[in-house]
């Protein structure tokens, strides 16, 4: 139960290659997507939680709320609480992809997970973003992480093969005028933006026309825009 507690640590979760799903929706969506957990902590009166150890064929450790709650990383924890490995995430040859960069807000990077598996997209974490498989970045994500092809890149190379499309706030194309073909949606953090030779080494920006004169999007919210458009058209298959 102390290696589940020491994954509250992006540190621990790295040297482990595990990390921690808590309640009945992450959990099982987990293992309906094939994943088998190490261990599963649950309630005794946890039907479900030992219901998903029995078809993952993992071992179930019955505890009491106050263990729970010292393994769970929420202030009011829900059964049960799972260690799971961390894939080895690759990009897919081809399709499009949502690139999360310098994003470092674990709400928006779970968000930005979620849209992707909803239009079809792959997702990527560049430097500085939010750690992928953080316990706030899987519950933002909601089940996603399992549905969606999944990576982390450290340079723009590890998009070749992409057209690089940077998100600015002006002097873009609309979403709705994007190149058909592979595209890497690259976006910034919500308060700077990209990286000024992220934008220029990019083949393209794009930037959301705002008729009603508000100055910028929530990072998330305006990923999800432009990978609806992508999806649109069938311009995202990364999707499960």
């Amino acid at each position: 139960m102390a290696d589940a507690a020491r994954l509250h640590r992006r540190r621990r979760r790295t040297e482990a290659g595990r990390t921690l799903l808590e309640g009945p929706h992450l959990v099982g969506e987990a293992i309906a997507a094939g994943m088998v957990p190490d261990t599963i902590f649950a309630l005794d009166d946890d039907g479900d939680g030992r219901a998903w150890a029995e078809r993952a064929g993992c071992e179930l450790l019955t505890v009491t709320p106050e263990v729970l709650g010292k393994i769970a990383t929420t202030e009011t924890p829900q059964s049960p609480v799972a260690i799971v490995p961390i894939p080895d995430g690759a990009l897919p040859a081809t399709g499009s992809v949502l690139v999360a960069w310098g994003v470092s807000d674990p709400g928006n990077a779970g968000t930005l997970i979620r849209t992707a598996a909803a239009f079809g997209l792959a997702y990527a974490a560049g430097p500085d973003t939010a750690d992928t498989w953080s316990p706030k970045v899987l519950r933002a994500a909601a089940g996603a992480h399992f549905r969606a092809p999944i990576a982390s890149i450290g340079s723009l190379d590890d998009l070749a093969g992409r057209t690089l499309v940077a998100t600015v706030v002006s002097g873009g194309a609309a979403p709705r005028d994007l190149p058909e073909g592979d595209l890497a949606v690259l976006v910034g953090d919500e308060a700077a933006g990209l990286p000024d030779d992220v934008t220029a080494a990019a083949g393209l920006a794009v930037t959301i026309p705002m008729p009603g004169g508000t100055e910028s999007l929530n990072a998330a919210v305006a990923g999800a825009i432009v990978a609806y458009e992508i999806g649109l058209r069938g311009g995202g298959e990364g999707g499960g």
